[in-house]
């Protein structure tokens, strides 16, 4: 971040850095960890936070280097009713706009949240490629609004699910967002809003796409990466449910009996293969309270 709230933005000055500082820190990060080959397990990203915390030369320059170094882009947008009212006192337009003027609209970008979207804004998504990641709890949880989910669909706006952070979603579980997803569309739209399929694709094929791996990941095809999750919908909890799609997403949460990914055990019968789940809990507590 390099929009401090002495010039006007939002984070406070002692987080902000130095533009060519970030920039040689994000180029370094990417030399370093960015592996491009076919069934990588780190990918990196270039994603300044928001039009709040940065300047338009950083999301320009931020911009210049994804697409030099072949990486992704990502940042905040059109999250709040402050950002819209933001970007007109600042910029004279509204956020998509302003991400337009800077060269950021394309198929290479995906903008978490979208809840305060005008028609033109979607229309111009939609005509760019540019992807959404709707966070549905933590929009609800910020009190941010509502993404007009079922609209970008409809228009043709890459789509997917995201939980945000744990700032402002303390369960981040993925699952807990196909929920989420229909019940919210559902609020606004009406019962026809959002099935449960369209839900669960929202976090599966369309997180995929997101990102730019729909060829190695999102669904279960010859080929495709082995990442699979099985839950288990054959308890009390979950009988007379006759869909398992919607005993998945509007039920009880069943116990995850097998999650592979890349065909390697990481979780069965509900527990964590792969790290010691107390000494990471007790990790994880040591670390929130420095």
């Amino acid at each position: 971040m390099d929009l401090g709230r002495s010039a006007g933005g939002l984070p406070p000055d002692d987080v902000v850095e130095d533009l060519d500082a970030i920039l040689a820190g994000t180029d370094q990060a990417i030399s370093a960890f960015h592996d491009p080959a076919p069934g990588s397990m780190l990918r990196m990203g270039v994603a300044p936070c928001s039009p709040f915390s940065v300047t338009g030369e950083l999301m320009v320059a931020a911009a210049e280097l994804a697409r030099d170094r072949g990486v992704r882009l990502h940042t905040h947008l059109a999250e709040t009713a402050d950002e819209d009212a933001f970007c007109a006192e600042r910029f004279g337009c509204t956020p998509v706009e302003y991400l337009d003027s800077l060269g950021w609209l394309a198929d290479d970008v995906w903008l978490a949240h979208g809840v305060h979207l005008t028609d033109p804004a979607i229309a111009r998504l939609a005509a760019t490629g540019t992807g959404v990641a709707h966070c549905p709890s933590s929009n609800a949880r910020l009190g941010a609004g509502i993404c007009r989910t079922a609209d970008l669909i409809a228009a043709g706006v890459p789509v997917g699910l995201g939980v945000d952070g744990s700032a402002s979603n303390e369960e981040s579980s993925l699952v807990g967002e196909v929920r989420q997803a229909v019940l919210m569309a559902r609020a606004v739209g009406g019962p026809q809003a959002m099935t449960v399929r369209q839900s669960l694709e929202l976090a599966t094929l369309g997180g995929a796409r997101l990102i730019g791996r729909s060829d190695e990941l999102g669904s279960l095809e010859a080929g495709k990466l082995a990442d699979l999750a099985l839950w288990r919908i054959d308890g009390l909890a979950l009988a007379g449910i006759a869909d398992p799609v919607a005993a998945l997403a509007l039920g009880s949460r069943p116990p995850l009996d097998l999650l592979l990914v890349n065909g390697k055990v990481v979780v069965e019968r509900d527990e964590v293969r792969t790290v010691d789940e107390t000494s990471a809990a007790r990790a994880a507590i040591a670390a929130a309270r420095r």
